[in-house]
């Protein structure tokens, strides 16, 4: 059972990314990914957990943290912006 919607993930991460700073391309490489495949995260597709997984790290070394917490059965998502974290 997933935790939020892909839509709901695609636009923590488009919210992170511009937090950051960062275009679409800039976060794909520093993501390990396509251009292609972060517009479509955004745009609430799909995608395998190993992918998210590279572009939350890849968003956490700029500073920007994502965080879901889902007490009493209500799911809450947060972005945070803090210092940039160089470790994975």
């Amino acid at each position: 059972m997933e935790i939020v919607s892909a839509t709901v993930l695609g636009r923590m991460i488009a919210a992170g990314r511009m937090l950051a700073g960062l275009d679409q391309a800039a976060l794909a490489d520093a993501a390990g990914v396509s251009a292609s495949t972060i517009s479509n995260v955004e745009r609430g597709s799909d995608a395998r957990e190993n992918t998210i997984i590279s572009i939350r790290k890849a968003l956490r070394r700029t500073g920007v943290t994502m965080t879901i917490d889902k007490s009493n059965g209500i799911a809450i998502a947060a972005i945070r912006f803090d210092e940039p974290d160089e470790e994975d």
